[in-house]
């Protein structure tokens, strides 16, 4: 035990994230035989749940409520060392009551040293943390160390992290706990500069507010995912936290116009605003370039201005087809994207990827062009014809496959709940399964395409199952297949190729048949296609970069890659198992 002066209550570890002061805390109370508290875990063990999902459910505000409360709380404890969360010290009242017979040490690191620690803790984690999202996770830490930085100056001690052990950390914080704590107590214009703050605004904060997923960071776009059970109740609400336009052009799939799209024209309008209604037909044809001209002038004939929003409520098709009339139209509009599909909700209106289809081939003409927010209504999915359910499933293994290979045994495990959307809304942890599912699949693209917004790198694996399942579609004149479907039979294909190339072993190809036949998904076409016209389809698809066909294959659950040196041999083999084909 160390000595210390008579009126010190407390040591408080402030800094960036990842800085050491969860780790440093609980030796510096050891050494001082003090209690340590842990802001974090605090505020987790009294929530009972983890931070994600306080901000998930409560939003930025109600965050920093329960951080408030959590800081008032340790305040209150004589002898304790606290770690604290790297924005607890922005917020004034908090540096007051820390500081109030307390010695703050600021540890300071090194953006590389920063990204290290990140990269070395987050190894094998399904979920990664926000500053690792972005394109650029070096140039967002940087940034954000500089806007807090006149604030970690107000600190007693700043302490570098990027070299000692330790053991040596801990002992020059004691050493200058004994040295200069109680000088510093005695100071009144040093408690008074921590309470006033370095006199410039703390980094702004854009609070999204509850029922928030995840936050897509693609550059020069930021936007939430919301994903909760009767959110089209709460769009004026949603739309007002967005600052929103008064004016919205509402783009339905017919299927649900009727019905969805009433309750979320009639919330729109009782927050204020105008709403015109258009309505899409059903089905893939629909996103062609006759389609778009006729959305075109329906918005000329009401005016629309750029400022106003389009509103996209649908499946992919919807999505697609509004998304490129968004992008496009008066050079681009606001956008939000309101999917009704299990499809929609987990893969088509994440990323600002649009396009309609030309009849050469799917998705050939259209544009990266990310909306304001995404709002998922879990409701919508007890609607959803059983057919159109399972096809948006395919997706999810997909992402299972290529990202978390661990949710593959929830999938089996859940297999009848996540299929009964409409059962499950009745039970709380019925409810809570489809909702954690779906979260964590926007997830698993949201880092994605916050790491690569324009398909030059990462985003490609994507398209793992997509290379075949696109020219089926093509092949079929997009009628016979859905979508999903579609993705199934080339999930298969891909799996037969990453086989043959000895990539994967026999029963990682076998489990691709079964999960999917699990969810009622094909993995055959369901008549013969001709091995010419599918490759004539691929020959056509975005991802042939210099006359190669590109393919997304999988050394192992969880391990993509993608590889253009895929013998013609081996891809005929892989038709051949899938697509009961005929040979020119």
């Amino acid at each position: 035990m160390t000595a210390r002066p008579p009126e010190l209550k407390r040591v408080v570890l402030i800094g960036f994230s990842a800085t050491g002061k969860s780790v440093l805390a609980p030796y510096v109370a050891e050494r001082l035989g003090w209690r340590v508290v842990d802001l974090d875990v605090e505020i987790e063990r009294e929530a009972g749940r983890p931070i994600p999902a306080i901000f998930e459910r409560e939003g930025e505000a109600g965050f920093r409520a329960r951080e408030r409360e959590a800081v008032r709380e340790a305040a209150q404890i004589d002898g304790a060392v606290i770690a604290s969360g790297g924005g607890v010290w922005l917020d004034p009242e908090n540096r007051a009551a820390l500081a109030e017979q307390g010695f703050v040490i600021t540890l300071e690191a090194r953006p590389s040293t920063i990204l290290a620690r990140y990269a070395a803790t987050e190894q094998g984690r399904p979920e990664v943390r926000p500053l690792l999202a972005g394109a650029d996770p070096r140039r967002r830490v940087e940034s954000l160390k500089a806007q807090r930085q006149p604030f970690y100056a107000l600190a007693d001690l700043t302490l570098h992290t990027d070299e000692p052990e330790i053991g040596e950390l801990v002992e020059e914080i004691v050493a200058a706990v004994e040295r200069g704590a109680g000088r510093a107590l005695d100071s009144d214009s040093r408690l008074r500069a921590m309470r006033e703050g370095p006199g410039v605004a703390p980094p702004p904060v854009t609070d999204f507010g509850p029922d928030v997923a995840c936050v897509v960071d693609a550059g020069a776009s930021r936007y939430p995912v919301y994903t909760g059970w009767d959110l089209l109740g709460r769009l004026g609400e949603i739309f007002d936290r967005l600052g929103l336009s008064r004016r919205v052009f509402l783009i339905a799939d017919g299927a649900v116009i009727e019905g969805h799209g009433e309750t979320a024209a009639q919330t729109l309008r009782d927050s204020g605003r105008q709403v015109f209604s258009y309505r899409v037909e059903p089905g893939e044809a629909s996103k062609s370039l006759e389609c778009l001209a006729e959305l075109y002038a329906w918005l000329a004939e009401r005016r629309a201005e750029r400022s106003d929003v389009i509103l996209a409520l649908g499946g992919g098709v919807t999505t697609d087809l509004a998304g490129t009339a968004a992008a496009t139209y008066l050079r681009g509009m606001a956008m939000v994207h309101a999917p009704t599909t299990m499809l929609g909700m987990v893969d088509a209106a994440i990323g600002g990827k649009v396009a309609v289809d030309l009849p050469a081939g799917k998705n050939l003409v259209g544009a990266f062009y990310q909306p304001r927010a995404v709002i998922c209504d879990l409701t919508t999915l007890a609607t959803l014809p059983r057919r159109e359910l399972r096809s948006g499933y395919a997706e999810v293994i997909k992402h299972a496959l290529i990202r978390e290979p661990q949710m593959l045994d929830e999938l089996e495990r859940h297999a009848v709940t996540l299929l009964n959307p409409a059962a499950a809304r009745a039970n709380a942890a019925a409810a809570e399964i489809i909702a954690d599912m779906i979260r964590r699949n926007q997830r698993i693209k949201a880092r994605v395409v916050s790491a690569d917004e324009r398909e030059a790198d990462v985003r490609a694996i994507l398209n793992y199952g997509h290379t075949l399942g696109h020219a089926i579609e093509a092949v079929t004149g997009f009628r016979e297949l859905l979508h999903g479907e579609a993705v199934a039979i080339g999930l298969v294909a891909a799996a037969e190729i990453g086989h043959a190339m000895g990539l994967i072993d026999e029963s990682l190809l076998t489990r691709h048949r079964t999960l999917l036949e699990h969810f009622g998904l094909p993995v055959r076409t369901p008549a013969p296609l001709d091995a010419g016209a599918l490759l004539e389809a691929m020959s056509r698809d975005k991802k042939v970069v210099g006359g190669r066909q590109r393919w997304v294959l999988l050394e192992s659950a969880g391990a993509a890659l993608v590889r253009d040196d895929v013998p013609p041999s081996v891809v005929l083999e892989a038709i051949d198992a899938v697509a009961s084909v005929s040979r020119r």
